[in-house]
């Protein structure tokens, strides 16, 4: 039997906390009820920053932990280190980033474990700058360990990632998936996602989708929306549980109005498909073109058909062959497809042969015969500087400019 985890930090959201302010201070300089400012900093790293993202910085607003952190009375029955982790993050926020990592070293000397995270944190994102520099990672994952041993549940999370990726320490399934069930038994939304993704795939536990279910449920209702995404895309598979489209459609939607890009994607499939939802193609619009503003670029294989059909919206080929066009480069086989399809029908046979290739190079098989009648339309030269480079042609690169030969 696995009892439902408990819920870390604050049960109001860091928007929710933002009309707090100094006024809400008793009279005996103790804090109202409420959440305190340890608690609405771990909150904010939770839900907010995750793992370090290259040169991103922590974006998240920091309102709240101000008005809940600011004052000396707010830091009566803190933890030791908790007033230098928030003056830290203030530093951090304005780019000062000497006194911001001063006083996350102050913070971590006094065993605050945020600090540690900080400073975990900005080691990671040195080490991406340089190409994962190893010095960089070896003291994140010092840190990170210095954070989960003392009791950090974020910090578990964070060390079991690079066990999970294999940074600076060799890849170990068994040891990512045990730091994980202990940041997740604490409460920690990420970590209870990644827990669901062990038992899903197998990661250094026996697979069991039923267990993996239950995480992600749970991983959702403490506030990770992608773990409703990764219910949706269970269900909407049908691989490892009975196809139930009314529930991937279900999770979609939750994910999508959270946010989820990828979810978006998958909701306008669903309208666009009539799958689990009564068919509806304005609505699977909406949700491609609200994916792609979100920069899920796959999403432009079903919006170019809904422009290349008339369905929806107002027919137009050549916006749909650029939408084709950008979800081939970004590595959607239909894409391909789709783009070798449109170009024909445009009489641009050489960008048609090339798309072809690469559709068959990526399992589109089914268009393998239209491939051969291009290749006997287009000069042997041509024919062969194209197949050169299809070969040689990766998903994320730029496509070929060609000549419009027509037949």
């Amino acid at each position: 039997m696995i009892d439902r985890p408990r819920r870390i930090g604050v049960s109001a959201t860091p928007l929710a906390l933002a009309g707090v302010c100094l006024s809400a201070l008793l009279a005996g300089g103790a804090l109202a009820a409420g959440p305190t400012c340890g608690q609405v900093m771990t909150d904010t790293f939770t839900e907010h920053w995750g793992l370090p993202q290259g040169e991103d910085r922590y974006t998240a607003d920091l309102n709240p932990v101000v008005a809940r952190c600011s004052g000396e009375a707010a830091f009566k029955t803190e933890r030791p280190g908790t007033r230098d982790t928030y003056l830290g993050l203030q530093e951090y926020a304005n780019g000062r980033d000497e006194a911001a990592i001063g006083a996350w070293q102050k913070g971590a000397a006094a065993g605050d474990p945020l600090a540690m995270i900080a400073l975990g944190d900005q080691e990671v994102r040195a080490g991406l700058e340089e190409g994962w520099a190893e010095d960089g990672l070896e003291k994140a994952h010092a840190w990170y360990r210095k954070a989960a041993d003392a009791g950090s549940p974020l910090g578990m999370s964070k060390l079991a990632w690079l066990y999970d990726e294999g940074h600076h320490v060799e890849a170990d399934e068994a040891e990512a998936t045990a730091w994980y069930m202990k940041a997740a038994e604490a409460g920690e939304p990420t970590a209870m996602r990644k827990v669901g993704d062990s038992f899903r795939d197998g990661k250094g536990v026996a697979p069991d989708i039923v267990i993996a279910i239950r995480w992600y449920v749970w991983a959702g209702e403490a506030g990770d929306e992608m773990a409703f995404y990764s219910l949706a895309v269970i269900y909407d598979e049908g691989a490892l549980v009975p196809e139930d489209d009314t529930k991937a459609v279900y999770y979609y939607r939750i994910a999508a109005l959270a946010g989820v890009p990828e979810a978006m994607l998958g909701l306008g499939s669903m309208y666009h498909e009539g799958a689990g939802v009564e068919q509806d193609y304005e609505e699977a619009a909406h949700w491609y073109e609200s994916a792609m503003d979100a920069g899920v670029e796959e999403a432009g294989a079903g919006l170019g058909l809904l422009y290349y059909e008339g369905t929806g919206v107002e027919k137009d080929q050549e916006v749909a062959l650029q939408f084709f066009v950008v979800a081939a480069v970004a590595g959607r086989p239909d894409g391909m497809a789709y783009a070798s399809l449109a170009y024909t029908e445009l009489g641009e046979y050489e960008a048609a042969y090339f798309w072809a290739l690469v559709a068959i190079t990526f399992g589109v098989i089914e268009i393998t015969l239209q491939a051969l009648e291009l290749r006997e339309m287009l000069p042997e030269a041509v024919v062969e500087e194209t197949e050169a480079q299809a070969a040689v042609w990766t998903p994320g690169s730029p496509a070929p400019e060609f000549q419009a030969i027509q037949h």
